[in-house]
This record gives structure tokens, C-alpha cells and sequence, in this order.
């Protein structure tokens, strides 16, 4: 119900939402366990990153904290008109520049399946893990490359599902810049996903990483049966229940100075700060 007056409220009030937002955002961000707290190790002021599946903002807003340029793309159309509202200083100091479009590994058209009760579900894919309330909207599909022009430093993709295309599509940016990869994959959204990801990745230089209570692990001791158990999920599919782990955030770098910042990382302390 919670996640469905969420949906609502960013359709119909979007200055409000966008209001909201700020409060959200620092409450994810004192989580030390966090994937947010990757970003003050992988990037620097300065740095090019594209928000890839921006949603509300989340990253957007720490990626720009940091000193970071932003490029950041969401094609719902109401999450657009609160991205908009949320950045609009940094839009006209040209630190932000917002793409309403999906990003994928063709241009062209799409359809976007959007649950009314968790927007942050959409999927260009249609796999909905028995959502049945959608709207299905076209929407334009560009490739990353044809998007970012110059070097990119970090890339954040979260696409349920979609994330291999979206790879696909950014094959020059990820060969001439070797940007870090913090990316979302889930066999329940796409079975197969994060084999597709590290065969684009690795052959170009990556190493994969995945976070734990001890620090991080290589991509390849991931077990998919044990750390991606849909039973830890709500009912919704939105949240780890307490006390159960579940892994889907992986973390791909290529750049030596890079992984090394993040040798010593443990989730015991929120690295963002004011």
C-alpha cells in the first residue's frame, strides 16, 4: 500500500515528491551496508557519471554532492517531471543533463511496463514477477554511446533486467574510458543476467565484486540459489526482510587506482557525509 501511495504521490504531486525525496535520500545514505556508500570510493570531483534507470533521484543526488557531472536517464514520464523538479539548479549550471528516454543496445522504440504499485519495478522487458496492475507506455530507446560523448568515470544502472542491453549499447564508452559499473542484476527479473553482464565486462578488463558483512568478494563465488533466495524478499518483491541476506548489487572495475580505494572497504561506517 505504502509503495502504491509512493507511485501516486510522483505522478500527481510531483514538487512535493521531489520535496520528499531529500530526506529519503539521507536515510538511505546513513546505511553503512549500503551500495550508496561505494560512491566517495569511486568517484571524485570532477568525474563524468551516468544515472542510468534514475528513478527518484537517489544516486543523482549523491553523484552531484560529490562534485560529480551527471548525465541521468529515466524514461517514466513521472519520475521525469520529478527529476526535473529536484535538479533544476544543477540542469541550468550545466552539471546535469536528463534523458527521458530508456537506454539500451539499439535506438529505437519500446515499451515500458510500469507497476501502479512500485514505479521503481518498470521494465522494458515485461517480466513483472506476477504484477498484473500496469501501465504500458512507448517510449524511445537510445544506446549509452550514442548519449555521453568524452571519457565517463562511473556508470550506475539499475533497469530490471535490461542491464546487459544497456552494456550492449555502451561497448565504445566502456573499451576508451573504463568507467567503474555499479549495476543491479537478479535472476527473478532475468535469468541468465549477471553471466551476460560479466561476458560483456571481463573480456574487457573487469573484475567483479559483490559486497558482504566482511568486505567484498569476487563476482565469482556468487551463488545465485543461496544469496539470491526470493524468500528473503517481501511480498512485494521491494525489500530484504530482516534478518535475511540478499545480494544484488555488483560492482565491476577496471581501473588499478580504483580498486585499490576499495581493497579495504568494510560496511561498518557510512562513508557520505554532509
Amino acid at each position: 500500500m505504502l509503495s502504491a501511495l509512493k507511485t501516486a504521490g510522483a505522478a500527481r504531486f510531483p514538487r512535493l515528491f521531489a520535496l520528499a525525496s531529500v530526506p529519503a535520500d539521507w536515510r538511505a545514505a546513513a546505511n553503512p551496508a549500503s551500495e550508496l556508500q561505494f560512491l566517495p570510493l569511486v568517484v571524485r570531483p570532477g568525474d563524468m557519471a551516468c544515472d542510468v534507470g534514475a528513478n527518484r533521484g537517489l544516486f543523482t543526488y549523491w553523484l552531484l554532492r560529490l562534485g560529480a557531472r551527471v548525465a541521468a536517464f529515466e524514461p517514466n514520464p513521472a519520475m521525469m517531471r520529478v527529476l526535473a523538479c529536484r535538479f533544476a539548479r544543477a540542469r541550468d549550471e550545466g552539471r546535469l543533463t536528463l534523458g527521458g528516454h530508456a537506454v539500451s543496445d539499439i535506438d529505437g522504440k519500446g515499451v515500458l511496463h510500469i507497476p501502479h504499485d512500485h514505479s521503481a519495478l518498470a521494465t522494458l522487458d515485461g517480466r513483472l514477477d506476477g504484477n498484473e496492475a500496469v501501465d504500458a507506455i512507448a517510449v524511445l530507446r537510445h544506446r549509452l554511446d550514442d548519449c555521453v560523448r568524452g571519457p565517463v568515470d562511473f556508470i550506475k544502472i539499475d533497469v530490471e533486467g535490461h542491464e546487459a542491453a544497456v552494456l550492449e549499447g555502451a561497448r565504445r564508452i566502456l573499451a576508451a574510458s573504463h568507467p567503474t559499473v555499479l549495476l543491479e542484476a537478479e535472476e527473478r527479473h532475468c535469468p541468465g543476467a549477471l553471466a551476460r553482464v560479466r561476458a560483456i565486462l571481463e573480456p574487457l578488463g573487469y573484475e567483479g565484486y559483490f559486497a558482504q558483512a566482511d568486505g567484498l568478494h569476487p563476482v565469482a563465488a556468487f551463488d545465485a540459489g543461496r544469496m539470491q533466495d526470493i524468500g528473503a524478499l517481501n511480498e512485494e518483491g521491494t525489500r530484504v526482510r530482516e534478518a535475511y541476506g540478499y545480494v544484488n548489487n555488483f560492482l565491476f572495475v577496471a581501473r588499478p587506482e580504483v580498486r585499490e580505494r576499495l581493497l579495504n572497504w568494510r560496511p561498518s561506517r557510512a562513508l557520505l557525509r554532509a
